[in-house]
């Protein structure tokens, strides 16, 4: 598969779904073969952290995330050079703070997010055309039957 986009940032449920898919995976792939380059905020990595060690225990979930970030394939972005984009976006917007923070560090890098599935709060946001990038959704871009 061929992705819509070359630089991307992904939000904690897209990086759960690489994390969960393993190497084999067309999203992996992409990325090793730098076909993707993804960046991601801290928030993201906290809430990948966190869903991880309910699903795996946190010993696994934590090495899991701590191999991906020393493979230095994401750029992780600190909150705190768009704390006032994400608290305007989450102002205006009824949607999760980690999404917030992932749509705006797009918006700021102009290129588009990526998300897991398509949440009902984030899908009425999208079709009043509420935010300034293009937000994608594995769910839509893989078959999620060879995940």
């Amino acid at each position: 598969m061929i992705f819509p986009f070359k630089k991307v940032v992904f939000d904690g449920g897209a990086m759960i779904e690489l994390l969960l898919s393993g190497d084999k995976s067309e999203l992996y792939k992409n990325i090793a073969d730098e076909k993707i380059i993804p960046s991601t905020t801290t928030l993201a990595i906290i809430e990948t952290d966190y869903i991880l060690c309910r699903k795996l225990g946190r010993d696994k979930a934590f090495k899991k995330t701590d191999n991906l970030l020393s493979s230095n394939y994401f750029e992780v972005f600190s909150l705190d050079s768009f704390l006032r984009d994400i608290s305007t976006l989450k102002c205006f917007n009824p949607i999760a703070l980690p999404d917030c923070a992932t749509i705006a560090l797009a918006i700021k890098n102009n290129i588009p997010a990526l998300f897991a599935r398509k949440e009902s709060e984030l899908i009425a946001q999208l079709d009043e055309k509420k935010f300034e990038t293009e937000i994608y959704f594995l769910e839509d871009l893989l078959d999620y039957s060879k995940i």
